[in-house]
């Protein structure tokens, strides 16, 4: 059946099994504008579909008296299948504080469409989130029990009325049924026992097919090969994408996020090294390569960012061995030219971002403040845009169970946001909605000419951490022409 329908929409069930651009993170974080509107959405998705999202708007202006948030599912007609928005409520105690619940009900890319009121002016800003399967929602014994009671009441409850229904509604009150008929309601029991049961049976393999469904829906990365090439001239990273629905064309293509058709992170297993770089794609659909960087033998783990054509983002992971004995010859591999926009950061001791009240351990689920400044010799530096922003952050765990890519942003694709955008304002994106350095009124002027930040800041918004454990974030930012990357390591703590 999968076969006989359109690509569009077939995509967003495939798409599925794939997590947005991060990993073991389920949060969403924007910092933009609705207008002139400066807002940070935050939304935590379920993990589960179908499932509720729970939605929070902080407005950084006053006279909002109301947000709706309304989510948005295209067909494969490109029709929206949309429910009515939903109104967010003030939270109590709080200024400038909306919340609301969302349910997902389907797969795929998601646009949560969404209105603020301030007077009389309406103004929408669009979050592109995935609704997608990361986990299983476990029932606890409890209510496993209690449902198990439930179950053999109706049951044998059910059997026993059709019984005593048989044997007795015919009979005149007061007369006891003959031995005929008992013997008969006998016979009508055990038919109901066999149709019952019949019922249970199927109605569990129904359940096993759907929770297959499920479990195959649940994430898992574009698989993907990586070789090492050299052309005698320089060596070349090598990314083929062979899962086999890409290959078959059944997943849409991609599209470029920030100009990029890949953002590729490669780290060291040591954590010292690490390249911010973008691959070009070949002639071969499935084939993408760049110059690697000057790194040491190693072993290194990829995290690869990709956008499709349906606003799906997602990120493919693999990890390599770089060495002499890993490396193929090819000579007719013509020299890939490096991107402007390729960085790396190699061992260095030299601090030039301070990271602005940051603490050695946080609380789980408590909000990290991202503030950065960079300065040269104590003074701080005009930072320019770096790949379309005021800067990037790539946020690993030590067991590599989490990673973010951060802008500021948020964690959201760029490229989404346009598309879903352009459905309402017949356009891309206005540049004057995007909070390049992360202030709330970076479009105002007031921090930036030109599109700089003269005073060496950049803020991306506060993120959630719910695990445990050792992590790391590099920062990079762009300053006269030249890329800084620098990392920082913190704990999150129960």
């Amino acid at each position: 059946m999968i076969c006989t329908l359109n690509k569009f929409i077939l995509c967003a069930i495939i798409l599925s099994c794939f997590l947005n651009a991060d990993i073991g993170h389920n949060n969403v974080v924007y910092e933009g504008k609705a207008g002139d509107i400066p807002l940070r959405v935050f939304v935590q998705l379920p993990g589960v579909v179908p499932g509720l999202a729970d939605i929070s708007v902080r407005v950084f202006a006053d006279g909002v008296n109301k947000v709706t948030v309304q989510p948005q599912k295209q067909d494969k007609d490109r029709k929206s299948k949309s429910p009515p928005a939903d109104v967010a409520e003030p939270v109590q105690g709080e200024n400038n504080l909306f919340s609301a619940q969302l349910w997902l009900m389907d797969f795929g890319s998601y646009n949560l469409d969404m209105k603020i009121y301030q007077g009389q002016r309406v103004e929408r800003v669009s979050i592109p989130v995935n609704s997608i399967a990361t986990k299983v929602a476990v029932m606890n014994q409890a209510t496993s029990s209690i449902l198990w009671v439930l179950l053999s009441v109706l049951f044998f409850g059910g059997i026993n009325i059709i019984r005593v229904g048989y044997k007795d509604s015919t009979e005149p009150p007061g007369t006891e049924p003959g031995q005929t008929k008992r013997k008969r309601s006998y016979i009508v029991t055990a038919i109901t026992l066999l149709f019952f049961s019949a019922i249970i049976y199927g109605g569990k393999n129904w359940w096993d097919k759907i929770d297959l469904a499920y479990q195959q829906n649940i994430f898992q990365s574009l698989e993907n090969k990586v070789n090492i090439l050299n052309n005698g001239q320089a060596d070349h990273i090598s990314i083929e994408i062979v899962d086999e629905l890409w290959v078959q064309g059944r997943i849409a293509d991609l599209i470029p996020d920030h100009g990029k058709i890949m953002h590729m992170y490669i780290i060291s297993d040591t954590y010292e090294q690490l390249a911010h770089i973008h691959p070009t794609r070949t002639d071969d659909r499935n084939v993408f390569i760049a110059k690697m960087p000057p790194f040491e033998n190693g072993t290194y783990h990829l995290y690869m960012d990709l956008t499709h054509e349906t606003g799906f983002s997602h990120t493919m992971t693999n990890t390599f061995t770089y060495n002499t004995e890993n490396t193929i010859y090819d000579p007719t591999i013509l020299t890939v030219e490096r991107d402007p926009d390729d960085s790396w950061m190699l061992n260095t001791n030299e601090d030039r971002i301070t990271w602005k009240e940051k603490q050695p351990a946080y609380n789980a689920g408590d909000d990290i403040a991202l503030q950065f400044k960079v300065s040269n010799n104590g003074t701080p530096v005009v930072l320019e845009p770096y790949i379309s922003m005021g800067g990037h952050a790539a946020l690993l765990k030590n067991d590599r169970s989490v990673f973010v890519h951060l802008h500021p942003v948020g964690t959201i694709s760029m490229a989404s946001q346009e598309m879903f955008q352009e459905n309402y304002t017949q356009g891309v994106l206005d540049q004057e909605d995007i909070c390049f350095f992360g202030f709330a009124d970076d479009s105002t002027g007031n921090y930036f000419n030109s599109n700089t930040s003269p005073n060496g800041e950049v803020n991306f918004p506060a993120i959630k951490l719910g695990m445990p454990g050792n992590y790391a974030i590099w920062v990079q930012v762009k300053s006269a022409g030249e890329v800084i990357t620098q990392k920082f390591d913190f704990e999150v703590i129960l």
